[in-house]
């Protein structure tokens, strides 16, 4: 596959980033890709779209890719019409379903090495032996025994057991706490600004958002 080598003409880039962003557009009225962006991410999603555009066109995606870095009007419409598609709200609400049962899954881990209380069968299951051993050893050791830590992952598992519609809003400010904080702290009451107030520390200035970072 070339990429615009001196032998032939050079690649109409114009036209092939229209039709990435045409293709785009309309991946965002339908629902096909939902279910996979859901699971992987939208990165295959977007190169799914590359192969399909730059492949007739006979440039391969890195040579798109390399091109639209350098031309930052280019980049930022195809970073916006990414993060419109995940913004959509089917997509959002798959994957805080889906982030609310693996945060159920790692509680119930986490309170069985701080408690020492063996997780329900389900969670139990999806353990190989090797893990379910380390876990005993981790458990019956008591070494990582948190009487702080504790509290807030029964808090959590109650949540999600019990009223799972509030599991993932902050406490303080009722704002939907980050999925990416939620992967890195399942415990977390608060959104990271509420929590830096709780804790006495001088709020940040925002930085700029870029939830694509595929270039």
């Amino acid at each position: 596959m070339t990429t615009g080598s001196p032998e032939g003409p050079p690649p109409q880039w114009k036209d092939i980033h229209q039709s990435i962003l045409s293709t785009l557009d309309a991946l965002n009225a339908s629902t096909s890709w939902i279910a996979t962006a859901a699971t992987v991410g939208i990165e295959p999603v977007f190169e799914r779209v590359l192969q399909q555009v730059c492949g007739p066109a006979e440039v391969s995606p890195q040579a798109y890719i390399e091109h639209i870095t350098r031309d930052t009007g280019m980049r930022r419409e195809v970073q916006q019409r990414l993060s419109r598609l995940m913004e959509n709200p089917k997509l959002v609400t798959m994957r805080r379903e889906a982030q609310r049962r693996e945060a159920e899954h790692q509680l119930h881990v986490l309170h069985y090495v701080l408690s020492g209380k063996q997780p329900p069968e389900w969670v139990w299951t999806t353990l190989d032996e090797d893990q379910r051993e380390q876990l005993r050893e981790a458990a019956e050791s008591g070494e990582e025994r948190d009487d702080q830590l504790l509290p807030r992952v029964q808090r959590a598992i109650h949540k999600l057991e019990v009223t799972p519609g509030i599991y993932g809003l902050c406490e303080d400010c009722y704002a939907i706490i980050l999925l990416e904080r939620l992967q890195l702290v399942p415990w977390a009451e608060c959104c990271a600004a509420c929590q830096r107030k709780r804790e006495g520390i001088p709020d940040q200035a925002p930085q700029p958002e870029v939830p694509i970072t595929y270039f």
